[in-house]
């Protein structure tokens, strides 16, 4: 039998008097059964400490609670990054496996093209700069994309004095086609001789140019003065050009370039099957050309919508 002032859940003898007929333990909470077993306990005291040696479920209930809402917020952040890894390894697998289609045309190749240059001169001008004009028929077997012309300036000894950098008139040549080209040396050194070398990438793809020819071409002498140059060009194709333009080198009797010149069509649209006149006035000299290479270029309208 419990003795007096003695909880029977617990065996704490803090014992406290909460109403006149009921007693209940300060470190349990527990009502004791009956009042009369127990003599008049203490005034209730604060604080107190349990026995070492007792256990209470109530008293731990919250930490109990506390820790496993923890493990389970945990198991729940585990998971969640176990199955986003599985989703990363599950995307990269996807992305390896997946094949792309490469374009046939970025299959290029850089070269330095087999050719011939014609008409090869230097122009100076009033400031110290020389521009180095001419022409170059690609014979590489294969057409070329952004055909790069690279003069190199020499002394008398074969020394490099520096070397600039132009580009044809026209982007892409096609196999035993020409282009004119124009390379500027800016604040030129003195020089013996140079030397002029082309590379460019192949293009292995549609050339989709419009079909522009040049006639009626014909030279006139302007007493002591210079020459006037004049035609036609005609949009024989089926699609509207844009961007068309004419250049015109006049030839020497040395066979050098003497005087070139370009023309851009006024008209934006240059309409299949319509023709309008040109004309360039030369007078740089006043020799009179024995021949002249004029070329002509421009872009498909469906192409510059792009």
């Amino acid at each position: 039998m419990t003795q007096s002032n003695q909880c029977p859940s617990c065996g704490s003898t803090n014992i406290y008097r909460e109403s006149a007929s009921i007693y209940r333990c300060s470190d349990c909470f527990d009502k004791l059964p009956s009042a009369v077993l127990y003599n008049t306990p203490p005034p209730k005291v604060y604080g107190t400490k349990q026995n070492s040696d007792s256990f209470s479920l109530t008293k731990y209930k919250y930490i109990l609670i506390a820790v496993v809402v923890g493990w389970m917020a945990f198991g729940s952040i585990i998971t969640a990054l176990f199955q986003s890894n599985l989703l990363n390894v599950s995307n990269t697998q996807e992305e390896e496996n997946q094949s792309v289609a490469i374009d046939p045309n970025l299959n290029v190749v850089e070269i330095y093209p087999e050719g011939e240059f014609y008409y090869v001169n230097g122009f100076p001008d009033s400031i110290g700069n020389t521009y180095f004009v001419g022409t170059f028929t690609n014979k590489s077997g294969s057409s070329l994309l952004m055909p790069k012309f690279t003069v190199t300036l020499l002394s008398e000894d074969g020394t490099s004095l520096g070397s600039s950098e132009g580009y044809g008139e026209k982007n892409i040549i096609a196999n035993d086609e020409t282009v004119s080209f124009e390379v500027l040396w800016s604040a030129i050194p003195k020089y013996d001789h140079y030397e002029i070398t082309a590379s460019a990438t192949t293009y292995q793809g549609d050339l989709s140019r419009p079909y522009l020819s040049l006639n009626s071409i014909q030279l006139k002498k302007i007493k002591n003065k210079g020459t006037i140059l004049s035609g036609k060009i005609i949009n024989e194709g089926t699609t509207i050009a844009n961007f068309t333009r004419i250049k015109c080198l006049i030839i020497g009797a040395e066979n050098k370039v003497i005087d070139y010149a370009t023309f851009v069509l006024e008209k934006e649209d240059f309409l299949p099957k319509e023709t309008q006149p040109f004309s360039f006035e030369f007078y740089r000299t006043r020799e009179f050309p024995s021949l002249y290479y004029c070329e002509t270029d421009g872009i498909n309208k469906e192409s510059s919508a792009n």
